[in-house]
């Protein structure tokens, strides 16, 4: 047989070796699946910081934005249009003309016009491809334009891939249409080639901002407006949020497609990116890893550790400035993993070693069973002795180990040769090896009355008396089974009978309602409850005006938590004013931080309709608006239809105290209710709120749009303005402005996002995309 050392330096590598083996292997799960994916964002767009720099300026966008749909016409234009505008770019000396707009069959003469223009220039006009009609064989297929253009010239595909984070990271070289390859758009505007489907990614380290702009409006009215495309190649494309679509550009602000179109040109223009993926980091880290864990000098692992990391965190830097580009994701995860490893395996044995055994009775501690926290097929006993306290304190110092000495021997003689461990303030506990209740009980009962024989310590006489608990949940770990087993020898002890055997249907985890409660004060204060917040767009200036605040619960361990569930757990028990008050907070900084920017900003914010009640609301707001020092105006309460049409006196008179001061008041959800004429004559509204079930179907109902005229009518009739939440369409946002809403609120103005995220779309910078 081996030597002792020479099989303690064995089991050590083995156990280094199953380390870095399951270590590689969770790593290769990041990579393959995809999981390290935000972490290579993050980085990604750290490096495009880092990197920043213009454009070439070969490409040019002319835009068809909401200037240009107030000055031309709304959307769709007339094709003569768009061959006025193409010509007058080939006038002012354009190279190339890609119409980034897909051209079905439209009005016959301005389809000629355009047709005509088009052929004047072959091989100059490059139109974009388009997806099929719903409901034909064509359905979901990426399609040819008409034929008056396809004819005369070339079509180029407009494949995007949406990611989770509602960008475009990668694009093609080439797709297939109808079964034939046609060049990107991009690799078209760069006269690069590549394979069909054959992808690559965008280097969003070329800054939109920088990329040469044009208005179409500026171009149609001004003969002269065009100068600046001469010898370059354009881009005719939508830019605006109402009617195309907007992309998130990593560490740069939303832009609509054609912006992306010349950020992957600009890749292109640059030379072909070679992809290499996240192998190489990943073997790199390997490599890594097992330095760190197998090198016989601790410096040397934790000098390749530190330098691996270097390497794959500053190598990619340098390979993107080469147009090479690789994930890191996987290998962070791996060379992270591994430091944490080898900091375990050094310091986890004298961590396991402290309180391993109590100094006083020469037992082992319960500690034992928390570090190895497996699973035991025996039941798990908990023993507490009655008053061991006031047993010890009645002792001199020297005379504790006696009596514990005692009480082990006494209880050795009940445990059927299991180890007893020894716990904290009289407890213990040891695993029984007998697998049937009644035996275990048994011996319970025979401790029982071996403890009603009193102790002798010295001169000194104690009757010590024992409860027992008793844990059966076999599938769960130890270390759950200690808690429970010691609770019930602690009811047993409080209850006065002998012993207790845990039961999990009720004395189990804490009710669900109970532990929301319990939590909610720590989730304010930890910073799990947040308040995220919903643009609110005036739809006749195209301008962020306000905004609703919601609030939101991303518990530590259950995720995100339904707002519907833990507001009404909190207001059935009296605890909503609670979490008001802190979305007033929130939102009043929030207030005085968007006014800088839009002076007329407010946001919104639910009162429950049990806040109505009394005047906790009144001094409530007070207290906000003059600890903020913003004025009344910029917060509107929402209070339901039910609630503001209450028969009680006491909340028309506190929202009529409420509009006496100039707060405003939002009648939320109008249309679920019971409304009648003569309630919102009485109701001291400012605002009228329709719910969002009105909206879904409006671009199709045509009884949902005399609804919405209607009332529309009516609330202006009452002095209100009207909003319009739901607004999921840019078709649905036109015709509501054109009925003379208000304000807008949905999914296609703005998700809800942190007063962060807002107050960057609010920067005059950024909100030019929502202005005109």
């Amino acid at each position: 047989m081996p030597p002792a050392p020479f099989r303690a330096r064995a089991k050590a590598l083995f156990k280094k070796r199953q380390l870095l083996i399951w270590l590689a292997l969770a790593s290769l799960l990041v990579g393959v699946t995809a999981f390290g994916e935000p972490l290579d964002l993050s980085l990604h767009t750290l490096r495009n910081k880092i990197r920043s720099q213009p454009v070439s300026g070969k490409v040019v966008v002319v835009g068809i934005d909401d200037d240009s749909l107030m000055k031309v016409g709304p959307w769709p234009w007339n094709r003569e249009k768009l061959a006025t505008l193409t010509q007058r770019l080939f006038d002012n000396g354009a190279n190339r003309v890609f119409i980034d707009i897909f051209l079905r069959s439209g009005e016959p003469q301005g389809d000629r016009r355009l047709a005509q223009v088009v052929a004047r220039y072959p091989g100059r006009v490059l139109v974009t491809s388009g997806l099929g009609n719903p409901g034909t064989a064509q359905a979901g297929k990426f399609v040819l334009p008409m034929p008056e253009i396809a004819k005369v010239s070339e079509t180029v595909s407009e494949l995007k891939w949406l990611e989770f984070w509602n960008g475009v990271a990668t694009l093609t070289y080439a797709s297939s249409i109808d079964g034939k390859p046609h060049r990107s758009m991009e690799s078209a505007i760069a006269n690069v080639s590549g394979g069909v489907d054959e992808k690559y990614p965008i280097d969003y380290s070329f800054r939109v901002a920088s990329i040469p702009y044009l208005s179409a409006a500026h171009v149609l009215s001004d003969t002269n407006a065009a100068v600046s495309v001469k010898g370059r190649d354009v881009l005719i494309g939508i830019n605006s949020p109402t009617t195309g679509d907007m992309f998130f550009v990593p560490g740069q602000t939303r832009s609509a497609r054609p912006f992306i179109v010349v950020a992957g040109a600009e890749t292109l223009l640059r030379g072909r990116p070679l992809v290499l993926g996240w192998w190489p980091g990943w073997l790199l880290a390997v490599g890594g890893a097992a330095c760190l864990l197998y090198a016989k000098r601790r410096i040397w692992g934790s000098a390749a550790a530190f330098v691996t990391l270097t390497a794959v965190l500053v190598g990619p830097l340098l390979l993107e400035a080469n147009n090479i580009f690789i994930d890191v994701a996987p290998a962070i995860v791996l060379i992270l993993s591994a430091m944490v490893a080898a900091a375990w395996l050094r310091f986890g044995a004298r961590k396991r070693s402290q309180g391993a055994t109590n100094p006083v009775s020469g037992l082992p501690t319960a500690t034992a069973i928390l570090h190895g926290d497996q699973l035991d097929s025996g039941f798990l006993v908990a023993v507490r002795v009655r008053h061991f306290i006031d047993i010890i304190s009645a002792l001199p110092p020297d005379r504790e180990r006696e009596l514990l000495k005692q009480i082990v021997t006494r209880m050795t003689l009940g445990t059927g040769g299991a180890q007893l461990l020894h716990g904290d303030d009289g407890n213990f506990f040891w695993l029984a090896p007998s697998p049937e209740q009644a035996t275990v009980i048994d011996q319970f009962k025979a401790l029982q009355l071996i403890f009603r024989t009193p102790i002798q310590v010295f001169d000194r006489s104690f009757d010590v008396d024992v409860a027992f608990g008793l844990d059966q949940e076999t599938h769960m770990p130890l270390s759950h089974r200690l808690a429970s087993a010691l609770a019930a020898a602690h009811a047993a002890s409080q209850q006065g009978v002998g012993w207790k055997v845990h039961d999990p249907a009720t004395s189990g985890a804490k009710e669900w309602t109970l532990s929301l409660l319990g939590e909610l004060d720590q989730a304010i204060q930890s910073g799990q409850i947040w308040v995220a917040y919903q643009p609110k767009l005036d739809l006749a200036t195209r301008t962020f005006v306000g905004a609703e605040a919601l609030v939101r619960w991303t518990h530590a361990t259950r995720g995100p938590i339904n707002p519907a569930e833990f507001v009404e757990v909190a207001d059935r028990h009296g605890r909503i004013g609670k979490i008001t008050s802190f979305v007033l907070e929130d939102a009043a900084q929030l207030v005085k931080d968007a006014r800088q920017w839009v002076p007329n900003f407010t946001v919104s914010v639910n009162i429950s309709p049990s806040q109505l009640t009394n005047r906790e609301v009144i001094d409530m707001v007070d207290a906000v608006l003059l600890r903020h020092d913003i004025p009344a105006e910029s917060l509107i309460l929402e209070v339901t239809e039910s609630a503001a049409m209450a028969e009680e006196g006491t909340a028309q008179a506190l929202l009529e105290e409420l509009r006496e001061k100039g707060v405003g008041l939002s009648i939320d959800d109008y249309g679920t209710g019971m409304s009648t004429l003569e309630y919102l004559r009485r109701i001291p509204a400012s605002e009228l709120k329709v719910d969002r079930r009105f909206a879904s179907a409006l671009a199709t109902n045509a009884q949902d749009q005399a609804v919405m005229r209607s009332t529309i009518e009516l609330a202006h009739a009452l002095g209100m303005k009207v909003v319009v939440e739901g607004i999921e369409q840019a078709e649905t946002l036109y015709m509501l402005a054109g009925m003379g809403c208000d304000i807008g609120q949905g999914y296609h103005i703005g998700r809800p996002a942190d007063g962060t995220s807002l107050l960057e779309l609010l920067e005059p910078q950024k909100h030019w995309a929502f202005t005109g």
